[in-house]
């Protein structure tokens, strides 16, 4: 997955549904918030379940109509280590409007990319990153609100594919995206043998997805079964449950069109179906480059900053 640390916001969600049986540190949230189509937000209740009122997040606003309109849109980023240019796709209107919405408001302003792996991806959004405290880890903040996943099939992790950043699908099995984060892939280029693997990670991942996706399924349909004497239960239905859609879905497959680009141009495939992609790198893969190529801490973070000056929302 994109994200390395937790984000509050998606964890809250799943708290009692999810994982109520396994952790009770997680299982006393109290409450999340998850923007809509409409740019509302619903409130969940502490049993993870979504309340029926609708209710504001603090600090984020109503997406307008003006922006709604809008087609080709692109992002310009202004970073200390250069310019970089983001072409948002209008298939994925969420997260558009909720990454236009973020950078008319100059949320990014400030902000750094706290994490950077080489031949993989550079990774920012974490308002808390603004106060630049040297050697702390960032990668908690969220915003305070996560964003339907929009996963389509002809969307795949390219290099230069802009990304979401999200939890894991053991406690985020919608595959709900981080409010404010996001990342830009590097990746490398793979050969047919290399891809062949990454055919066989996606199908045992796509295994474990819809094994915890049955489980939260299974706790909507009979809320009893999140009790911990019925765990046993629970993970037998939902095996049974994930082994039968598998059968019916088919083996995932890495097409040969989407290989001619990962032998040739690269990316991450093995993020393919797992995470939304939103839009692309149109300029500035050399500063994503002299990014990747800098030194970082433990935990993957720049030694040196790399901050978000400024964005520019605009037409090409």
């Amino acid at each position: 997955m994109c994200m390395k640390r937790t984000f509050a916001g998606c964890l809250l969600i799943f708290a009692a549904n999810m994982i109520a049986s396994q952790s009770s540190a997680i299982a006393s949230a109290d409450s999340a918030v998850v923007c809509n189509i409409d740019s509302s937000c619903i409130t969940t209740g502490s049993d993870g379940m979504f309340a029926s009122g609708i209710s504001a997040i603090s600090g984020v606003e109503p997406i307008d109509e003006e922006i709604r309109e809008e087609k080709g849109t692109y992002v310009t980023i202004k970073t200390t280590e250069g310019d970089i240019t983001l072409l948002l796709y209008d298939d994925t209107p969420l997260h558009r409007d909720n990454f236009i919405r973020l950078c008319k408001d100059g949320v990014y302003d400030g902000v750094l990319f706290h994490r950077v792996i080489k031949d993989f991806l550079i990774q920012g959004g974490d308002p808390a990153s603004k106060e630049q405290v040297p050697g702390k880890a960032y990668g908690d903040g969220d915003g305070g609100y996560v964003v339907y996943s929009e996963i389509l099939p002809t969307r795949f992790c390219k290099r230069g594919a802009l990304i979401d950043a999200k939890l894991g699908d053991d406690v985020n099995p919608t595959r709900m995206s981080a409010g404010t984060q996001f990342c830009v892939v590097q990746g490398k280029t793979f050969t047919d043998e290399q891809l062949d693997a990454t055919e066989e990670r996606l199908n045992e991942w796509q295994k474990n997805y819809l094994y915890h996706l049955a489980r939260y399924e299974l706790m909507l349909e009979d809320p009893t079964l999140s009790k911990i004497e019925n765990g046993d239960l629970l993970n037998a239905k939902a095996r049974e449950r994930a082994e039968k859609e598998y059968a019916e879905q088919g083996r995932v497959t890495i097409s040969p069109e989407r290989r001619e680009v990962y032998r040739t141009i690269g990316g991450t495939p093995h993020l393919d179906g797992s995470v939304t992609v939103f839009g692309e790198l149109i300029s500035g893969q050399d500063v994503v480059e002299r990014i990747t190529e800098m030194a970082t801490d433990s935990l993957d973070r720049p030694l040196k900053d790399v901050i978000i000056l400024s964005t520019e929302v605009h037409k090409k």
